[in-house]
C-alpha cells in the first residue's frame, strides 16, 4: 500500500511546476498578443499610406485638369487670372462635379482650414463671373487634400518664378504653376503644372 501511495504522489504536479507552466503560458500569450497588435498596426499604417497616396493622385489630377484648361476669360474683356502664395482664381471649362458639364466655371484654389482647424487644400467653384461682388456665392466646395503642414503656390513665365500673378498687369496667364506642400510625416513635394490657355476673349458673352 505504501508503494502505491508513493507512485500516486510522484505522478502529480508540484506547486512549483504549476507556477512555471502558468508563467510560460502567460509569456506565450503576451508574445502572441504583441505579434497580433504589431500586425494590425502595420495593416492600418499600410492602409492609411495607400489612402494618402490615392488622395494625392486625385488632388493632382483635379488641379492639373482645371489649370491646364484655364481660359483667358475676363471681366470687361480683359485677361483674368489672380494668384498669390495662398490662393488663385481663374476661369476653366472643367467643372468640379462631372455632371455639371457645359459652360465656363470660376475656380478658386486655396490653402484653408477644415472643421478641426487643420491646414487643407480646397477648391471652390461658381458660375458667378464677378466673385468679388458676391464672395459667398460659391456653388461647390471641396477639400482635395488634407493633413498638410504647409502649402504655397508660385507662378512662372519661361524660367522666371513669381510669388504672385495678376493677368491684367502681366497681360496674360502664367505659363506654369508650382505647388509646394508638405503633409504630416512625409517629405516635402512639388507639383509642376503647365497651362495651355485658350483665348475666349472674342466670345466674352460666354462669361
Amino acid at each position: 500500500m505504501a508503494q502505491t501511495g508513493k507512485s500516486a504522489a510522484s505522478a502529480g504536479f508540484t506547486l512549483l511546476e504549476l507556477m512555471i507552466a502558468l508563467g510560460l503560458t502567460s509569456l506565450l500569450s503576451l508574445v502572441a498578443y504583441s505579434a497580433l497588435s504589431l500586425s494590425l498596426k502595420a495593416m492600418r499604417h499600410g492602409q492609411a499610406a495607400a489612402e494618402q497616396v490615392q488622395e494625392l493622385r486625385v488632388a493632382q489630377t483635379i488641379l492639373a485638369r482645371s489649370l491646364s484648361s484655364a481660359v483667358i476669360g475676363s471681366l470687361e474683356n480683359r485677361h483674368y487670372f489672380i494668384g498669390n502664395a495662398s490662393e488663385m482664381r481663374f476661369f476653366t471649362p472643367v467643372p468640379l462635379e462631372a455632371h455639371n458639364m457645359g459652360g465656363i466655371y470660376h475656380w478658386r484654389v486655396l490653402a484653408g482650414a477644415d472643421e478641426s482647424d487643420q491646414l487643407v487644400l480646397a477648391v471652390e467653384q461658381t458660375k458667378n463671373v464677378n466673385w468679388f461682388q458676391d464672395p459667398e456665392g460659391v456653388e461647390v466646395r471641396q477639400i482635395i487634400m488634407g493633413h498638410l503642414t504647409s502649402v504655397r503656390f508660385t507662378y512662372g513665365q519661361g524660367a522666371e518664378e513669381y510669388e504672385a500673378w495678376d493677368a491684367v498687369k502681366a497681360k496674360g496667364l502664367p505659363n506654369w504653376i508650382r505647388v509646394y506642400f508638405t503633409q504630416k510625416g512625409r517629405a516635402p513635394l512639388i507639383w509642376f503644372i503647365h497651362l495651355h490657355a485658350s483665348d475666349l476673349r472674342d466670345d466674352a458673352k460666354s462669361f
